[in-house]
């Protein structure tokens, strides 16, 4: 069979498109031979679409005749059809495939191959028929003749980095994993705006955490473009990624300065690459892109930036020990005063300086201090966003020191100015536990209810549960007390007064013994032992939900606690495990599925 798709091309340009040209209103005979068809009455159907098909000769007709004599087995009669249908219109590449689907079905596979063949030895140098008849082939699970076409195409359109997505997707399908990988990167070679695109793409196809295999080939692949494309950064960048997929953060480091040192781009890469090493707790790795960028000088743009989050880093291994002093975190203050002191510029300490004020308000209950430092903070210009973080901040610590009207104004003063923004709906989150720890229910419940719709899907789970408490606790008893002590309670937990906090939640139980919020003060008695770092007495509690109340909406959260308990604070990973996959097979919609699920593969490939 020879088929010269460039003439017919040329002739194709002369005409519309084959559905234009013959184009007609839909008769009844259409209708009815559509109507037998999709009732699957071929026998009644054909009849009705060869007397359209030969009225109209379109395309579309010539499928629906063609289609019903295929389900009748009348083999004989689709490859006339077909054959008459690639006389008339030779462009229209699924025809060819359908004639060959007549070959198969009648013994003769050769006679199909050669279709096949014709096709992509006919390719003509358009790109949009090298696509169209690629993903012919790959629809029908021709992923070699996908292959092959692309490759064909890159010949006659003389352009060897042409189809790199395609040919490593469809290598991807015919599981050659080293070939896939080099058309990707070629990819990245030829346009470095697609690395993001790559990267992703790679980051789907192989398991970094069990698949060793195809994690060497791309480090070779990746190895081998930095020495054939010494002058390419984006090799450089590649392997930067590399590494932080494979969790060697100190690799990504090196790479990163090398990187640096190679396009002169004042630290930026190394600043990126000290965020992602400290969001994964690797802070040697991270400290050390930061001492990089601090030893670049205060006129550099991340010098700054870097000595905060040297000092961020500090606080985060003092917090993340079993159990830390009040001692630890002064030493700890003092290392920001000292860095405050320093700088001795309030804007370009303004991070340092918040941070600071958390620490005073949150775990050295020095709340005047931290109001005097916020204060600080906000002297001077700042965007209205950035002020209005703060004015949030002050409103928690306002909280903390019991003045919560005054942290109700803050908040109103925000949700007002950004309405429609997330913040916002933080704010008005924030603002509805004030109602709630003063007793104003009904007003707490109507603005969470608002906010169940929120677009920040924590603020929606958060105002969720708390609606849900209200709902569930005052809708059919009259005695607000219980709920009462509980808000109580929970006010002075974020005030950090486990005692009385405690206290309240003994007395509710006891009063209330039978009461329908009884899981609710469990699981506040749960955090209130892990805010007094009593690691094994939380669990305690968050056990009896999790045994006793496990339809109850705060399994989940509870189920999450004793596995981050184990994971972070008892190094008891396998414990860990068999609550993170609980998490995983019981709550598939919970919101902590993500974390579970990764943590949960991380213990799994160390014990495996």
């Amino acid at each position: 069979m020879k088929i010269n798709l460039n003439i017919v091309f040329v002739l194709l340009l002369i005409f519309s498109s084959t559905g234009n040209l013959f184009a007609q209103p839909e008769d009844n005979d259409s209708k009815l031979a559509n109507h037998y068809f999709n009732k699957g009455e071929f026998e009644k159907a054909e009849p009705y679409f060869e007397k359209i098909y030969r009225k109209y000769g379109s395309q579309k007709y010539f499928e629906g005749y063609f289609m019903s004599l295929f389900y009748q087995d009348k083999l004989d009669a689709c490859e006339k059809v077909a054959e008459k249908q690639i006389k008339r219109d030779p462009y229209v590449i699924d025809t060819y495939f359908k004639l060959a689907n007549v070959y198969k079905a009648t013994d003769r596979n050769e006679k199909a191959l050669e279709t096949y063949d014709d096709l992509i030895k006919d390719l003509p140098s358009i790109p949009s028929r090298v696509e169209d008849l690629g993903n012919s082939f790959k629809s029908y699970g021709l992923y070699d003749y996908a292959i092959s076409t692309y490759e064909k195409g890159r010949k006659v359109l003389r352009n060897d980095d042409a189809f790199h997505l395609e040919i490593a997707e469809l290598y991807s399908m015919v599981d050659k994993p080293e070939e896939m990988i080099r058309e990707y990167l070629d990819l990245v070679n030829y346009n470095a705006a697609y690395l993001r695109t790559v990267q992703n793409y790679l980051s789907r196809i192989i398991d970094f955490d069990s698949d060793v295999a195809r994690v060497e080939m791309l480090r070779k692949e990746i190895l081998t473009n930095v020495q054939r494309y010494p002058n390419k950064t984006v090799n450089n960048e590649m392997f930067i990624w590399y590494y932080t997929q494979i969790k060697e953060f100190n690799g990504a480091v090196i790479q990163a300065k090398a990187l640096d040192a190679k396009t002169k781009d004042n630290g930026k890469n190394l600043f990126q690459i000290g965020q992602i090493c400290q969001s994964n707790q690797a802070y040697d790795a991270a400290l050390k892109a930061y001492k990089y960028l601090e030893e670049l000088g205060p006129e550099n743009p991340y010098y700054h930036y870097a000595i905060e989050r040297k000092l961020q880093i500090s606080f985060e291994m003092v917090k993340n020990q079993k159990t830390f002093t009040k001692q630890e975190v002064h030493v700890v203050a003092d290392e920001f005063e000292k860095s405050v002191a320093q700088i001795n510029n309030a804007k370009k300490a303004r991070g340092i300086i918040r941070q600071l004020a958390e620490i005073y308000a949150f775990y050295l209950d020095d709340t005047e201090k931290a109001k005097g430092l916020i204060g600080e903070a906000m002297k001077g210009s700042m965007s209205n966003y950035e002020r209005a973080e703060y004015k949030i901040l002050l409103g928690d610590i306002y909280v903390v020191s019991g003045d919560i009207w005054e942290a109700s104004l803050l908040y109103m003063q925000v949700a007002k100015d950004f309405s429609e923004d997330l913040i916002g709906h933080e704010a008005k989150f924030k603002n509805a536990k004030v109602f709630y720890y003063d007793g104003e229910f009904d007003y707490a419940k109507a603005q969470l209810d608002v906010l169940k719709a929120s677009t920040s899907k924590l603020i929606a789970n958060n105002a969720m549960q708390l609606s849900l408490l209200l709902q569930d606790n005052l809708g059919l008893d009259t005695n607000q007390a219980p709920v009462k002590l509980y808000a109580k309670a929970d006010l002075l937990l974020q005030q950090n007064k486990f005692n009385e906090a405690l206290f309240i939640l003994d007395s509710l139980e006891s009063h209330f013994p039978f009461h329908s919020m009884i899981d609710e003060v469990l699981f506040k008695k749960g955090q209130i032992y892990e805010g007094q770092q009593n690691w094994l007495e939380a669990i305690k509690y968050y056990e009896m939900i999790a045994e006793s109340y496990v339809d109850d909406i705060l399994a989940d959260d509870a189920i999450f606690r004793i596995a981050e308990i184990y994971y972070n604070k008892l190094d008891e990973y396998e414990k860990a495990a068999t609550y993170y996959k609980r998490i995983l097979f019981e709550f598939e919609s919970s919101l902590y599925s993500a974390s579970a699920r990764e943590k949960y593969r991380s213990i799994t490939a160390i014990f495996n």
